[in-house]
């Protein structure tokens, strides 16, 4: 175990506690910036617990996109092939965006059940210095500066996870620090 937990938290592998899919594949000419269609994320969009809609966005017809890739209340979307410095980047899907996924180097990271608590306690864990090492020691080199985040070996990370009403507890300790820090 990477490190020791309360004795009432459990070390689970992330597959035993969600999906992880990537976004939607496209060719160039698929592709447009007119708003028409489903708009498609991509890692510049993606900011450290928060996404980013840029007038630059690029759109493809919506039978391109199967909608088991649009994005969802607590999915938690991040960069698949990435620098180094941005593994761990990292953002919660608020509600759900009927009309929105993210591209082919993107991850979907979609919690089973529905849980806000728990999407919001994964993206906090997620986004630890411990998980972004081991995101980091996982990756492979790809080309000059991009790192792939392996999706096999990323599944099999282990997640501390506290019960329910910890992790409700949790989620009111982050949300009243950030909004001090905001403020």
């Amino acid at each position: 175990m990477p490190f020791e937990i309360p004795i009432n938290w459990t070390w689970v592998r992330l597959k035993d506690l969600c999906t992880i899919n990537t976004g939607v594949t496209f060719k160039k000419e698929e592709i447009s910036s007119d708003n028409k269609g489903i708009r498609v994320l991509r890692g510049g969009n993606i900011q450290r617990f928060q996404l980013c809609i840029k007038p630059d966005d690029l759109f493809i017809p919506e039978e391109k996109v199967k909608k088991s890739i649009l994005l969802k209340q607590n999915d938690i979307v991040t960069p698949a092939v990435t620098s180094l410095e941005n593994i761990g980047k990292m953002a919660r899907i608020e509600m759900d965006m009927c009309n929105t996924t993210v591209g082919g180097f993107v991850f979907i990271i979609r919690p089973f059940g529905a849980s806000v608590y728990f999407s919001k306690y994964l993206l906090t864990f997620m986004s630890s210095p411990t998980a972004i090492e081991y995101m980091k020691s996982i990756t492979n080199k790809s080309g000059q500066a991009f790192y792939n985040i392996g999706k096999e070996r990323l599944m099999n990370a282990l997640v501390p996870v506290p019960p329910l009403a910890e992790q409700g507890r949790i989620d009111r300790q982050i949300t009243d620090v950030f909004s001090r820090i905001k403020a």
